[in-house]
């Protein structure tokens, strides 16, 4: 079969060409810039076109069934909802009906409906509008709505991966809300099976992985592929994630926005799955998605320290905290650590006191660096070092123009200590069961001919 591939350079669209020559169909790949020819047409859903242009075109390639994957996350210059989701696909598949297509497979959007809040998301509303559409047409139909799509060339996944590396993870909310990844692979493979199946079809349907997981339970399944160690994760009120949100519209990415939020929220499961009926199988659990085709962030946050060399560094720090508590402790007068204290408000019994107060953490800042370290640890540390620079250098603003710099020694101690938090990593042992794990509770997700 001859098929047309929208959107043929993006995540979902290229994994749906490999997966269509893989089992022998013969693709038009049909993306913004690409040039004319026998297996490649030029479109770009942004310039208007009256269906006539298209059904000769389809015609004059031999399109026997197209496949649209074009999408964008959120707006940008050049690029609205209207025209990508909306005017642009509908004017195709009207296109499509004239030249006797046989078949149209429309890649949607999990969440898309006819209720009030769908309504008032734009980002659903105008792949809504595109769907209905397309069920009105005198052609053979099929509207696939997945959740979370994950995988290679993925933005989202992208950003969730850059999240997840994180030492400090916010969370919306507690990160509660519901989603169900399919792999990207997988999709491209339920895809070319529903181009190939015999009769007509005239059906949406909802797909997803095989078990929901919760916004937190995603984000640990990607730092676990990461291969990175405990996290500290940070619940954010709902209206702070939001405003953040607003913010990051302003920002050069394509991926987080007001919209983003709101889809989450709504949560991402389906309600009958039908991956599992169009794959034969069940769909691979995400640890073995992920343990195949490994996240990549869009940052790359990661810090690979040999053993030794994280040693060397966790030593130093120790020695700086256990150092400052013997000096402090055994020479309160000669190292000026009382007046220091009288300066900031603690005089008399209230500055030994502090003193006393401040050698035992910092003591125990230095041995657990050496024996236990943790990212709560970490955390720890920098709240102090940013707490002991602020009080100096609010009661003693000398010290932060000194020329000798003992306030601003404190910034590559605070950049030691983040190298030290993000590089801590799963223990070897814990990351290869794992790993093992996934893999022996799901089938093989990678189907012949996909891109590796």
């Amino acid at each position: 079969m001859r098929v047309l591939v929208c959107g043929s350079s993006g995540c979902v669209g290229s994994a749906v060409v490999h997966a269509l020559r893989s089992r022998g169909h013969k693709v038009v790949e049909g993306a913004r810039g690409a040039s004319e020819g026998r297996s490649s047409m030029p479109i770009d859903f942004m310039q208007a076109r009256v269906p006539q242009d298209w059904a000769q075109q389809l015609a004059t390639a031999g399109i026997e069934a197209v496949v649209n994957c074009v999408g964008i996350l959120m707006p940008a210059r050049g690029q609205s909802f209207e025209r990508v989701h909306t005017l642009g696909p509908i004017e195709l598949f009207r296109g499509a009906a004239l030249a006797g297509v046989r078949r149209v497979v429309q890649v949607s959007a999990l969440g898309v409906g006819d209720d009030a809040e769908a309504l008032s998301t734009p980002y659903l509303r105008s792949k809504l509008l595109a769907d209905d559409a397309l069920a009105a047409l005198p052609l053979d139909w099929a509207v696939l709505r997945p959740s979370l799509v994950y995988g290679p060339r993925s933005q989202s996944a992208a950003l969730f991966a850059t999240l997840a590396s994180l030492p400090l993870i916010g969370l919306p909310g507690r990160g509660a809300q519901v989603v169900q990844p399919i792999h990207v692979y997988e999709l491209a493979e339920a895809i070319a099976r529903l181009v190939e199946q015999p009769g007509e079809l005239g059906a949406v349907m909802e797909l997803g992985g095989p078990q929901p997981l919760t916004y937190r339970e995603m984000l640990a399944q990607y730092r676990a592929a990461l291969g990175l160690g405990d996290a500290l994760w940070l619940p954010l009120p709902m209206p702070l994630m939001r405003f953040g949100a607003r913010l990051a519209q302003a920002l050069p990415q394509k991926v987080f926005c007001r919209d983003t939020i709101r889809l989450l929220e709504r949560g991402s499961v389906p309600a009958a799955n039908a991956a599992p009926r169009l794959l034969g199988r069940a769909p691979s659990a995400m640890a073995q998605g992920l343990a195949v085709t490994p996240p990549q962030p869009l940052v790359d946050l990661r810090a690979r320290l040999s053993p030794a060399l994280a040693w060397a560094l966790r030593a130093s720090l120790a020695f700086m905290w256990l150092y400052t508590a013997f000096v402090s402790a055994a020479l309160p007068d000669e190292s000026g650590v009382l007046q220091l204290l009288a300066r900031c408000g603690f005089a008399g019994p209230f500055g030994v006191a502090a003193l006393v107060f401040s050698c035992g953490l910092n003591v125990t800042l230095g041995t657990l660096t050496l024996l236990r370290p943790s990212p709560w640890l970490y955390a720890v540390q920098c709240g102090a070092v940013i707490g002991y620079t602020a009080t100096a250098a609010f009661n003693m603003p000398e010290l932060a123009i000194d020329h000798c710099g003992p306030l601003a020694k404190n910034i590559p101690v605070l950049a030691l200590l983040m190298v030290l938090w993000i590089g801590q990593r799963l223990e070897p042992r814990a990351q290869a069961h794992r790993v093992a794990a996934a893999r022996a509770a799901t089938p093989p997700l990678i189907p012949a001919g996909s891109p590796r």
